[in-house]
């Protein structure tokens, strides 16, 4: 029979974690809401983050920040080195509900948000779009492709074809733009060619 292991308050506030959930007020008299921003944007690689309107269970403005690290850590240590209270941090279980969470894509009863209303790491890009991949359909995809060619209009091939691999790397969509990557890159050459006639 194995024993039950008891754990003391302590143990359990330092127990490490790689995703975060920090709830932040503009408004707060604790710390200044526009330096720790500042400071997670600047010092850490991965993370999204959104303004939410008040609720009607909620009184004022307040922004929910996803911090995704690459190697565990406690929820007081990040709440020391930033300088936010650890009652504003809670541990995340499931990435893609989090990154969900901020548009309130799963919430039936909240203000729903557009993804362009997302503040999201160039890094954490991939990672945070793959959590919506049953939103679009393959056309849809592939519609944004197309899109985003047209865009590059004004860029030489070799710059342009890096430009397009990074935007399909970020959205995740890498993998219906190497089934059609021959048409995406003959239509971008014409493009181009047509920019030079």
């Amino acid at each position: 029979m194995k024993k039950k292991v008891e754990t003391n308050s302590e143990e359990i506030d330092e127990k490490r974690f790689r995703h975060f959930m920090i709830l932040l007020y503009p408004d707060s008299e604790s710390y200044k809401c526009g330096d720790v921003l500042f400071d997670l944007k600047g010092s850490f690689k991965n993370y999204a983050y959104i303004k939410h309107r008040p609720e009607s269970n909620e009184k004022k403005e307040h922004i929910h920040f996803i911090l995704s690290l690459d190697n565990p850590r406690s929820i007081n240590s990040i709440a020391k080195r930033i300088g936010v209270p650890p009652n504003y941090f809670q541990s995340i279980k499931s990435l893609r509900a989090s990154c969900r969470y901020l548009i309130h894509q799963d919430e039936d009863n909240k203000i729903k948000y557009e993804l362009t209303d997302v503040r999201v790491s160039q890094s954490f890009a991939r990672k945070f779009y793959a959590s919506f991949d049953d939103l679009k359909t393959e056309e849809d995809v592939i519609d944004d492709i197309y899109l985003y060619i047209d865009s590059l209009c004004n860029s030489n091939f070799r710059e342009a074809v890096k430009a397009l691999i990074k935007f399909v790397n970020s959205q995740a969509y890498d993998t219906i733009y190497k089934r059609y990557r021959i048409e995406f890159q003959d239509y971008l050459r014409d493009i181009l060619v047509q920019k030079l006639k």
